[in-house]
């Protein structure tokens, strides 16, 4: 699988360990997944609901060695990019935690790709908090909303 963005740089397998909240009792439970990340650019390839456990983990995807924190070519997320997997065209959508960004998601599998720089900006975690409880939660029903 090459990189949707690069798209001459293979995928490298990357695993993700994060203590898993979910595990009831007090010993501590670690908890693992994997994603594909390009060692070039630092994008994140997500297969389907990869991207939720990345959220609720609270885990980091670390930096390949050199590559930078911003773009250094804004102009690459604006390209066209095919999906690393089945090779569909991927689709600009609101990012699932934090609908202020857009990111690349596959029609037909469902993953999605996040470029480096929107790692952090795609959790929310830059979100204050009522932005990302409304991202959640919608309105909820309040009245003139």
């Amino acid at each position: 699988m090459n990189c949707p963005k690069c798209r001459t740089h293979p995928l490298e397998r990357l695993s993700i360990h994060f203590r898993d909240r979910s595990a009831p009792g007090p010993k501590e439970t670690v908890g693992s997944f994997e994603v594909e990340r390009c060692p070039s650019c630092g994008g994140v390839w997500f297969d389907k609901d990869e991207v939720d456990r990345y959220v609720d983990s609270g885990a980091a995807v670390p930096f390949p060695a050199g590559v930078p924190a911003k773009p250094a070519d804004p102009s690459r997320d604006s390209k066209p990019a095919d999906c690393p997997k089945c090779a569909v065209a991927l689709a600009k959508v609101p990012a699932p935690s934090n609908p202020r960004i857009t990111v690349d998601r596959c029609s037909r599998c469902a993953g999605i790709w996040l470029d480096a720089w929107e790692l952090e900006r795609a959790s929310g975690k830059d979100l204050p908090l009522n932005e990302r409880l409304k991202s959640m939660f919608g309105d909820l029903g309040r009245p003139g909303k």
